[in-house]
């Protein structure tokens, strides 16, 4: 099998792979391609699970506390109607597709596309289902809440006592699960059942895709020179269009959005009748004060340093795609970018958390600030920056001498 490197856009001549095994790219390391055994099976049962476990920690209770003999307690579906019915639409939403749509989504199409069903689909709307799976998948911000839920709880147990109820132990097992299927859902699988992969002659491997005039999609990495993918129906380019001027465009707003984020109160906790607004850093300096300091640290690193960091980076690649010295460097910068990108969401879900669960009238209540929406759209737009550079700029000058 001959691939395409995504990072590099190397042509490489993948082996025969046994059970377990998996392809790297041996110009930039990326990975290729990973083979692993009946995994029509273990797809199915993840899918099952994670529905199973999912749809069980929606309605009992998730999390309670209690404060000068008043209780307060929620599940996840209740958090989700306050949200929406009380104060901001677009946290409720961004709360009910991280929690429910999407995982129910990418289980039910895994199960479709593992069963008899999927046989009897249209081309057309089989072909629509596979590439959701490419737009969805990237989003998955399940463990994120998880880790929210966690830091929130150190939050309040200076405030309340705790406690941890059946919807939150069912959860944290669908998130184990869901993990799991992501890691196992294997699209070029699926694309291959509609149609087999494009590959050039053998001896165009060590060179280029663009070299041999190999136009990769996007979407299903089939190899074509035509402008349209014969597989997907995508359109296809040598490289992502316009890639530097969109990436700096989105990084650039996200800057922007950074300051009212940092500097606008993001929650205010109203306590015995006190209002007590609550900035991204205020609310750092208080935890550490307070001696939570990991809990500190966690949030300090995700919401301060993290959307710094990727600002720094990406514009550093942006300049070395005038003349990238060191590209297999320069790609392992780009895929630290995208695995830290979505963890700035951490201070979201808090937030959420915070307002969905602290709820006791002027005894102790949290409301949402504006400070949060704007630290939302700045990480949205950060997250889109990366996915908009495209990283084989940075081995076109490299490999000018093929």
């Amino acid at each position: 099998m001959i691939l395409a490197c995504k990072q590099c856009d190397r042509l490489v001549n993948v082996a025969q792979l046994g059970a377990q095994q998996r392809a790297n790219c041996p110009n930039c390391n990326a990975h290729l391609i990973t083979c692993r055994q009946n995994l029509s099976q273990w797809n199915m049962a993840f899918a099952v699970t994670s529905l199973l476990f999912l749809f069980t920690s929606l309605y009992p209770s998730f999390i309670s506390f209690s404060q000068h003999g008043l209780v307060q307690e929620i599940s996840l579906w209740q958090a989700c109607v306050l949200l929406s019915e009380k104060y901001n639409a677009i946290l409720a939403g961004l709360f009910l597709f991280t929690i429910l749509i999407m995982p129910v989504y990418v289980c039910t199409l895994t199960l479709i596309s593992h069963s008899k069903i999927w046989s009897t689909l249209s081309l057309s709307l089989a072909r629509k289902l596979t590439k959701s799976f490419s737009y969805i998948t990237p989003l998955n911000l399940a463990d994120i809440f998880l880790v929210a839920v966690l830091v929130s709880a150190f939050k309040l147990m200076s405030l309340a006592e705790l406690s941890l109820g059946y919807g939150f132990w069912a959860y944290v097992l669908f998130v184990i699960c869901f993990i799991e299927l992501l890691t196992l859902i294997d699209e070029s699988e699926l694309w291959e059942r509609q149609q087999c992969q494009f590959e050039p002659v053998p001896h165009v491997c060590g060179q280029t895709a663009m070299l041999n005039k190999l136009r990769q999609c996007h979407i299903c990495n089939q190899l074509s020179r035509s402008e349209t993918c014969p597989r997907c129906e995508a359109k296809t380019y040598f490289r992502k269009p316009k890639s530097i001027e969109r990436a700096s465009v989105w990084m650039l707003t996200a800057l922007v959005l950074l300051i009212p984020a940092n500097f606008l109160p993001i929650m205010d906790t109203i306590n015995l009748g006190q209002h007590t607004p609550a900035t991204i850093f205020s609310g750092i300096i208080i935890m550490w004060e307070s001696g939570s300091y990991p809990i500190a640290t966690i949030i300090f690193v995700a919401s301060i340093c993290i959307p710094i960091v990727k600002a720094i980076l990406l514009f550093y690649l942006i300049v070395q795609t005038n003349k990238c010295r060191s590209p297999q460097r320069a790609s392992q910068l780009y895929r630290l970018l995208e695995i830290i990108g979505k963890w700035s969401m951490i201070d979201v879900f808090v937030v959420i958390v915070l307002v969905s669960l602290v709820q006791l009238g002027n005894v102790l209540t949290v409301e949402p600030q504006l400070g949060i929406v704007f630290f939302t759209a700045m990480v949205l737009c950060q997250m889109i920056a990366v996915h908009s550079f495209d990283p084989r700029i940075l081995w076109d000058k490299y490999h000018a001498y093929e």
